[in-house]
């Protein structure tokens, strides 16, 4: 690999592999393209969990693992729901060797069990299917071991994830990269973002063909997604060949060392399509929030200055903005 030239703002990156699970475990995850296929394998094993049937953000399921999880409108509440008609603090739910209770916190519009209102402060044992309101939000709560993708779930899959690869599409990745960094802001928590491209992906396609292109999109994306990422990672389509990776609770330099990985992953990893080798290598811009960042617009920009600069300095590597 050639030497990247002098740059004060980028460097190139080359630490040991690690283990992207090392890092402090997840306290909820969003279904989407890179979930929803291994969902029915991770059921047995699975917590208790609530999933979003009604309302915003649609699919999304909230793993309870704590011994007491607080439901709120603030952005640093266990399970966080940016809707006005949910009170900052609205419902705590306590799990224990009896299973899960919900309790309501003095909510302004009540929490709602099968459509009876919990008395405030009052406390009830939840069944499996059990279906809870706060707000306008609806939730289903599903007992340990028994998360599942009903049909709601599959009609939000197709509306968020991309058709060629199965992973986030671009309206889906770039809505949870807003919704991870103000979160991310309001906790003062570690936040890394990754955009990544396919070095050379015209002369790809025009030497193998169209098809052979998608293969080569298509294999990235289930190697990165089912071998490299944790479950709460989240990665998207954001262009034709540029991919984006979200890594909450992630600080810069796990980050490098995730990327690095991906990147020497791929660099080996054989493609072969219709028994026919496809030479394939990424390039990789990486960011971290910091002070500097103040939307998630600007946080995008600089990965992709981050991109540039690795192309630019001859790709096949990570540069870090």
């Amino acid at each position: 690999m050639s030497q990247p030239k002098n740059n004060p703002n980028s460097k190139l990156i080359i630490p040991a592999p690690m283990e992207p699970d090392s890092a402090e475990p997840t306290k909820t995850r969003a279904i989407d393209g890179k979930t929803l296929a291994g969902v029915l394998e991770e059921a047995k094993a699975s917590p208790p969990a609530l999933v979003v049937i009604a309302g915003r953000p649609l699919g999304k399921y909230f793993l309870l693992t704590k011994e007491t999880m607080t439901l709120g409108r603030e952005l640093t509440a266990d399970i966080s729901i940016s809707e006005t008609a949910i009170s900052r603090k609205h419902t705590d739910f306590l799990i224990s060797s009896n299973g899960v209770e919900a309790r309501d916190l003095g909510s302004t519009n009540g929490t709602f069990i099968n459509d009876i209102k919990l008395a405030t402060n009052a406390s009830q044992l939840l069944n499996d299917g059990d279906l809870i309101r706060c707000g306008s939000t609806l939730f289903k709560f599903v007992r340990e071991g028994q998360v599942e993708t009903p049909a709601g779930l599959r009609n939000y899959d197709s509306k968020i994830t991309d058709g060629l690869t199965g992973i986030n599409n671009r309206k889906s990745i770039i809505e949870t990269i807003q919704e991870e960094f103000a979160r991310a802001q309001a906790k003062n928590s570690p936040l890394s973002f990754i955009l990544f491209d396919i070095d050379h992906f015209k002369k790809t396609n025009d030497t193998f063909g169209h098809p052979a292109g998608d293969y080569v999109l298509r294999e990235i994306c289930d190697l990165i997604k089912t071998k490299m990422i944790r479950q709460r990672d989240a990665i998207g389509r954001y262009g034709g060949e540029e991919f984006a990776l979200l890594l909450p609770q992630t600080p810069l330099h796990i980050a490098v060392e995730v990327a690095e990985r991906i990147r020497s992953a791929i660099e080996k990893h054989a493609f072969i399509f219709e028994e026919q080798p496809i030479p394939v290598t990424i390039s990789l811009g990486l960011v971290a929030l910091d002070s500097s960042s103040k939307t998630s617009d600007e946080l995008i920009s600089l990965a992709d200055k981050a991109l540039y600069d690795a192309k630019n300095q001859g790709r096949n590597r990570v540069c870090v903005r």
